[in-house]
């Protein structure tokens, strides 16, 4: 399991669970909400409507805040919805609670919460005027115009609506015209700079540093010649002393004669080299 949950503590509450599909996934839900750790990262709580509201409501667990955020199953009529930010004492609901009809999200979030990334798994999806809502397993919500999405943009208004998100959570398929499409490809035609960060964030700065001097190594270039950087900015990283950022991969980019994605690509096969010569070496 990753270290790199974007939750600090997570709670599978009340009968939640039920809504997951076997034993093993119930079992996965129970080490995630024991897995709490230390950090400035929110708390979730995942719960079914009915487990927040009315008499036999339960109690939230000791370590909710007013950074705590709530995926919640829509299990009771939808005018009940309503009181749940007043219940939850949510003064920005829209940006802490995700309400959803599917029960499925629960699967879809313990995937996404056992990836690399959480980002990288779609919990919920719909469309809204002109533009693809889509939930990410990090709880980010982002709206792409329909209009930007490759392929998508093709289709009548009414085909767009026509999809269904993958059993795991890895895509969103149009199934009348065999279109698929994960979250890296979505951010990527409307945002490829945050995708480059959190590309970059991935990776480990001994890798970074590494494949850095390799890449400027293989074109005969010296610290001096990556303009718009200093050769003490170079130096610190190739050193391991400060992190790579979007702006300086895309002048390292420059320097090489590739496009941002291009180094982005180079950068990562190169880590995933260094990564198997190390581990071979420990074998």
């Amino acid at each position: 399991m990753s270290d790199a949950r974007p939750f600090s503590r997570i709670a599978f509450f009340g009968t939640v669970e039920d809504c997951l599909p076997d034993d093993g996934f119930r079992a996965l839900a129970r080490q995630l909400s024991a897995a709490g750790r230390a950090g400035p990262s929110p708390s979730l709580v995942v719960a079914l409507a009915s487990a927040l509201l009315g008499r036999d409501r339960l109690k939230l667990p000791g370590w909710v805040d007013t950074d705590t955020r709530y995926l919640v199953v829509l299990d009771v009529p939808e005018q009940a919805v309503l009181r749940l930010a007043s219940r939850l004492r949510l003064h920005k609901p829209d940006r802490r609670l995700q309400v959803c009809r599917d029960p499925s999200v629960v699967k879809r979030l313990v995937i996404a919460l056992t990836r690399p990334a959480a980002w990288e798994g779609i919990l919920d999806a719909y469309v809204l005027e002109n533009s693809l809502v889509v939930v990410l397993g990090d709880m980010s919500v982002w709206q792409f115009p329909v209009g930007r999405l490759p392929k998508v943009r093709r289709f009548e208004p009414a085909a767009v609506r026509r999809f269904v998100i993958d059993s795991a959570g890895s895509c969103l398929h149009w199934p009348d015209e065999d279109v698929h499409m994960g979250p890296c490809q979505m951010l990527q035609a409307v945002d490829p700079v945050h995708l480059a960060e959190v590309e970059i964030r991935r990776y480990e700065m001994e890798n970074v540093s590494q494949a850095l001097r390799e890449m400027r190594h293989d074109r005969q270039l010296k610290q001096t010649e990556i303009p718009g950087l200093s050769e003490r900015h170079v130096r610190r990283l190739e050193r391991e002393e400060i992190r790579l950022s979007v702006e300086a991969a895309s002048k390292f980019a420059r320097a090489l004669g590739l496009t941002l994605s291009e180094f982005l690509d180079e950068l990562s096969g190169r880590i995933t080299g260094l990564r198997r010569t190390t581990e071979s070496r420990r074998g």
